[in-house]
Parts: C-alpha cells; sequence; structure tokens
C-alpha cells in the first residue's frame, strides 16, 4: 500500500503528464506495437495453449517509449498489428482531431497490406471457428494493454498478402465427409476477397505508398505538428526500383521493351508479373497504356517529392532484424543485423538501436 505522500507523488506525476507533458504521436503496425517481447505460451488447465503477454514489458522495451524518454515526452502509441498503412493515416486523422501532438514518428508498414470494412454484411457472412466462436473477440484482436492507445474495436479489418493465400488455400480443403480441414472466419465472402486482389495489386500499392507518405505529412503540416515518417520495411527501395522500370518501358518502343523482357525476366519485376509468353499481346498493349497514361512522370513527381524530403528517413531499418533483406539477398551480406524473435519481429536491441537513430535524426534535421 502506498503511503500518502507517495499516492500524492502518483496522481500529481499522472496529472502533470496529462495536462503538461508534451506528446510524442506514434503509429504504425506490429512492429512499433512490440509484437513478440514480453511473449509467452502458456497452457491452461483445461489443456489448450495460449498466448500471453507482458504488456507493461512492451511498452518499456519497444522503441516508440525509449524515444520518448529521450525526448522528454509522454508515448501515445496507437499502432496494431497487421495495421496497414491506410489504417496508419487513417488512425492518425482521427487522433489529431481531438488530441493535441506536439511531435510524430510515424512507421510505415508494409504497402500491400490493405483494411477490410467491418460493415453489417460483413458481419453476416462472418463464419465462427472452435477458436474464435465471439465476433467481438474477432474484432478486438491482439493483446494489448494500458497503454496500447491502438486497441480494441475499429471499423476496419486489417489484411495482409499472407492471410489471403492461406484464405485461399482454405476455401476447398474439406474431408470426404464435408468437414473443414481447417477452419476460417471469411470462407463466406471468398468472391469479394478475390475481386479485391484481382484489381489491387502490388504495382498500384506502391503508388499508394508514396501518396500515404504524402497525406500524412501535408496533415501534420497543417496541424502545426513536426513530424518524422520512417520507412520500416523497404518499400522506398522496391519504389526506386518501380520508377526505374517506368522509365524503361516509357522510353523503349514496346516490341522493344517486349524483347528485353523476353531476353531477361528480371527486366520487369514489379511493373508486370512473372513472364508468360501466352501474354504477350497484352504487355504490349500494357507497355503503350504506361505510356499514354504517364505513369513513370506521375510516380516520378511523388517518389522525388518524398525521397529528399527533410521529414522522411529512409534509412534501411529492416537490416537491423532481418538476415535477408532486398538490398542484402543472400546470407551473410547483411552487416547490420542485430537480432530478431522467433516469429521475425525486431528484437529488444532492435528497438533501442531504432529509438537512438530516430533521435538522432530528429536533433540533426532540426525537427523539433
Amino acid at each position: 500500500m502506498l503511503l500518502v505522500e507517495e499516492q500524492y507523488d502518483s496522481v500529481s506525476t499522472e496529472f502533470y503528464k496529462e495536462k503538461f507533458m508534451p506528446k510524442l504521436l506514434t503509429n504504425g503496425c506490429s512492429i512499433s506495437l512490440g509484437a513478440e517481447m514480453g511473449e509467452t505460451t502458456r497452457t491452461a488447465k483445461e489443456g489448450w495453449t495460449y498466448q500471453h503477454c507482458d504488456t507493461d514489458y512492451r511498452y518499456r522495451e519497444r522503441w516508440s517509449t525509449k524515444l520518448a524518454e529521450k525526448m522528454g515526452m509522454e508515448p501515445i502509441n496507437l499502432s496494431r498489428g497487421g495495421g496497414s498503412n491506410w489504417r496508419i493515416w487513417r488512425t492518425t486523422q482521427d487522433y489529431l482531431l481531438t488530441n493535441p501532438v506536439d511531435f510524430a514518428v510515424i512507421q510505415m508498414t508494409e504497402a500491400s497490406r490493405w483494411q477490410m470494412p467491418i460493415s453489417f454484411d460483413f458481419l453476416d457472412r462472418w463464419n465462427p471457428t472452435s477458436t474464435v466462436s465471439s465476433f467481438f473477440d474477432f474484432t478486438h484482436g491482439g493483446i494489448y494493454g494500458h497503454a496500447d492507445n491502438g486497441r480494441g474495436y475499429e471499423e476496419y479489418s486489417n489484411w495482409n498478402y499472407g492471410e489471403y493465400h492461406q484464405l485461399r488455400s482454405f476455401q476447398n480443403d474439406h474431408r470426404p465427409n464435408g468437414e473443414m480441414v481447417d477452419e476460417n472466419h471469411y470462407s463466406g465472402m471468398k468472391q469479394e476477397i478475390d475481386g479485391y486482389f484481382l484489381f489491387n495489386d502490388q504495382f498500384h500499392n506502391y503508388f499508394d505508398f508514396l501518396r500515404h507518405v504524402l497525406y500524412l505529412h501535408y496533415m501534420f503540416e497543417s496541424n502545426d505538428v513536426p513530424h518524422l515518417i520512417v520507412d520500416m520495411l523497404e518499400s522506398i527501395v522496391i519504389c526506386t526500383y518501380m520508377k526505374d522500370e517506368l522509365e524503361r518501358i516509357t522510353k523503349l518502343p514496346p516490341k522493344v521493351m517486349l524483347e528485353k523482357y523476353r531476353a531477361n525476366q528480371y527486366e520487369l519485376t514489379y511493373v508486370v508479373d512473372e513472364y508468360d509468353p501466352s501474354k504477350d499481346e497484352d504487355y504490349l498493349i500494357w507497355f503503350e497504356y504506361i505510356k499514354r497514361s504517364n505513369m513513370s512522370e506521375k510516380f516520378n513527381n511523388l517518389y522525388n517529392k518524398v525521397i529528399g524530403a527533410k521529414w522522411f528517413d529512409g534509412h534501411p531499418y529492416r537490416n537491423y532484424f532481418s538476415r535477408i533483406t532486398r538490398d542484402c539477398p543472400r546470407e551473410g551480406m547483411n552487416s547490420m543485423y542485430l537480432g530478431e524473435m522467433p516469429k521475425g519481429h525486431p528484437n529488444e536491441e532492435c528497438h533501442s538501436i531504432f529509438a537512438e537513430r530516430m533521435y538522432n535524426e530528429i536533433t540533426r534535421r532540426n525537427l523539433l
């Protein structure tokens, strides 16, 4: 039990933090949430296993808290596991409408992630499973503590390519008696999800990545919030490759471009899928359409606005927690690697390095 003066000090500290302490707003995906840190697998008395998380430990060890300590600010972390750049933009916008922010650091995530509206139709087609039978348990998602401002119910569900391919593999996986081998919440909405992925390809996702970065910048600028936007998962590297591919397609006649692509399928890896000789006519039309729609110029305008911005950090953070990256495609090439958690998230040492790097960049660039 706290003594009276200790209780007073505790209340005074919380009052100061709420009313007077500068606020550091952060947002991102599971990386910024601090996923896997403080997590252990436990067994219930009934025999089934579950994931336990010491959320206080996770809060202390993640980069947002460490950076806030260096800056003398209170950390406000809106991150959520599986969150997309769409979610990062949406929840940041919503938060700024009603809350004061003194500085913001935003961690951009993998560009292919997307959000599905949780509507009545979504609820109507959603399937309970033996593991998660409650719609409210499903939509709450993840393990969140008192300091996780991004926790709880939202109006969208978060998705990525891995979940989509997992969904497709489950659709026709039945035993002869009709029983499903793998249960899935989404089997009732397969056609809608297939349709989305048919049209929302990776190529356009990186256009949207650059636009999301600029949306966030202009939003902060209009609210007079100094900020740093961080590319955590190599999206700007992919954008550089795409920029080069679009420029080549624009400069060359379609037939010449097709001949080069036939001779070397690595000539184009982002603007089109893996080469298929039966689609030669489609390639020619596509190359000509890229020219007519000025895609290269539009992409270059977005890219150039972001890449040299004072508030954008394109440092290869992923190298700290991934042995193999796009810049280091073979084992042993990555000299920056520090360590990772069992499922691939950055460990405690990485989070400390993130905070140190971000603090140095904020100081060096005179952002605050």
